[in-house]
């Protein structure tokens, strides 16, 4: 193999890893966007705390579809397998990251259905990233 093949090809394993953290980092900033702005209605609104968890459910949902598309439209095939993927890795960072806040960790049914959420959308995302006009 010539030396710029090689060249070629290792660019496109960096700029596809890269492109992969960025979905990720979008999903994330979208979800902190969420819930800053769910935190000022329930500061300034008469929005009862109830609501939270269904914001949460709805959050994780778009974060992950955007993951999704993401990734998918990153690797260019296998639009449902990789959006799944990062959606899965959505809700394992998610789930870290919020043990880490909360300083214990439990698992509990809204924890699975946020997970069976999140890979469902990134599905979704994926599939819509392979679907799309070019």
């Amino acid at each position: 193999m010539r030396k710029k093949d090689c060249e070629k090809k290792e660019g496109k394993g960096g700029s596809r890893t890269l492109c992969m953290i960025k979905g990720q980092a979008a999903a994330f900033a979208i979800t902190c966007i969420i819930f800053i702005g769910c935190g000022m209605l329930l500061t300034f609104t008469e929005l009862s705390e109830s609501k939270v968890p269904v914001i949460a459910l709805i959050s994780t949902a778009i974060s992950a579809a955007v993951a999704g598309y993401d990734w998918a439209a990153c690797q260019k095939k296998r639009g449902l397998f990789w959006g799944a993927a990062a959606g899965g890795v959505y809700a394992v960072l998610l789930c870290f990251v919020l043990s880490l806040a909360s300083g214990d960790f439990s698992l509990q049914l809204s924890l699975g259905m946020h997970f069976v959420v999140a890979l469902a959308a990134g599905g979704a995302g994926g599939v819509l990233a392979m679907n799309r006009k070019k």
